[in-house]
């Protein structure tokens, strides 16, 4: 585990990826002695967000840090020191939804495109692989359940699946929960 890795925790809602995220990073911090920084995507807009921000929180231990960065997240992972040690990024579907949104309320025309979202993503995976300690990466899956009503989430769903290809494919690890159980797909994965 002292091993420099990205790690990617996928699954739905509610399916204990963060938890397990967590989890995954006391335990690096129990074999190398390195501290643990929360690198936290979601925005506090309303009363049911900070109550799940709240929860998060009072869960996770009291001596870890956290950084709030609802959007310049490969920035603020470059400025980081090795002394911020194991770092937790929750989540990518939230920072997605911040790229999204943040383009929509800036009042541009045009949604993110495919492209845009692409290269963003490319750019947070090489600030991830340069930091110089564990990266422990969560997101969510989405694209298994019924298709959205609207374009907007069309375009949401499609860009956080390939989102998470591309941090899957760049993960040492990819672990899926499901009902609260990890399953390490890189280790079962087909070849082709």
């Amino acid at each position: 585990m002292n091993k420099r890795k990205l790690i990617l925790v996928i699954g739905g809602s509610r399916s204990g990826k963060s938890r397990f995220a967590e989890q995954y990073c006391t335990k690096v911090q129990q074999a190398t002695g390195l501290p643990v920084t929360y690198l936290a995507t979601c925005p506090k807009i309303d009363s049911e967000l900070e109550q799940r921000i709240a929860a998060h929180i009072e869960r996770r231990p009291a001596e870890w840090g956290c950084i709030e960065e609802t959007a310049d997240v490969a920035n603020r992972i470059r400025e980081l020191d090795e002394t911020a040690g194991v770092l937790l990024l929750d989540c990518l579907s939230l920072l997605l939804n911040n790229w999204m949104w943040d383009k929509e309320s800036q009042g541009q025309a045009a949604p993110l495109s495919e492209k845009e979202v692409l290269e963003l993503t490319r750019d947070l995976i090489e600030a991830c692989r340069n930091y110089p300690h564990p990266v422990v990466v969560v997101t969510s899956e989405v694209g298994a359940g019924i298709v959205p009503e609207s374009k907007l989430l069309r375009q949401y769903r499609d860009y956080l699946g390939l989102m998470n290809q591309l941090f899957a494919g760049e993960s040492d690890a990819v672990y899926a929960l499901i009902a609260g159980i990890p399953v390490n797909l890189k280790e079962i994965q087909a070849a082709l």
